[in-house]
């Protein structure tokens, strides 16, 4: 039963990858870093299959808000607070960063380089349509791709058997 893993693989990711954008992008680590420093225990530079199957064992457990030994997407948003508290950047300060010239918008080119998923729906976000995101119109922005996203039936996801 290989699908299960991957499931919870893909649950994990689904949590994290809307955190991934608003921490520093220039953490040690190169890809994944703060997860991978998270993986990896014995700080040898690679994650063994131990240390990645304890990891995943972590991430579920965090998920399982009701320990019940399965995960609904109702559990997933509060899972999604806590990745976001594992973040060493905020939004405000990440995006301080990465707006260049200080001018409090992000232009296009500045989202390109320092947020890549702002980036991909920077023409959607732009409200005023004058070429640069303020922080209100990113946050207005998530909140709509937010209440867009397909309903779905609820869904639960079962740990796999060791």
């Amino acid at each position: 039963m290989k699908v299960i893993p991957g499931l919870m693989v893909a649950g994990s990711l689904l949590v994290v990858a809307p955190m991934v954008h608003a921490c520093d992008v220039r953490h040690p680590g190169g890809y994944g870093g703060m997860f991978f420093r998270e993986m990896d225990k014995n700080g040898d530079g690679a994650i063994s299959r131990k240390e990645f199957d304890a990891f995943q064992r972590e991430q579920f457990k965090a998920l399982d808000a009701n320990h019940d030994g399965k995960i609904t997407r109702d559990e997933m948003p509060a899972a999604h607070g806590a990745m976001a508290d594992k973040c060493d950047t905020s939004f405000d300060q990440r995006f301080d960063e990465v707006d260049i010239n200080h001018d409090g918008l992000l232009s296009k080119d500045e989202a390109e380089i320092g947020m890549p998923m702002i980036f991909g729906h920077f023409d959607e976000f732009d409200a005023n349509k004058d070429g640069k995101l303020s922080k209100e119109e990113i946050a207005a922005g998530m909140q709509k791709l937010h209440e867009n996203m397909p309903a779905r039936p609820a869904e639960t996801i079962s740990p796999a058997k060791p």
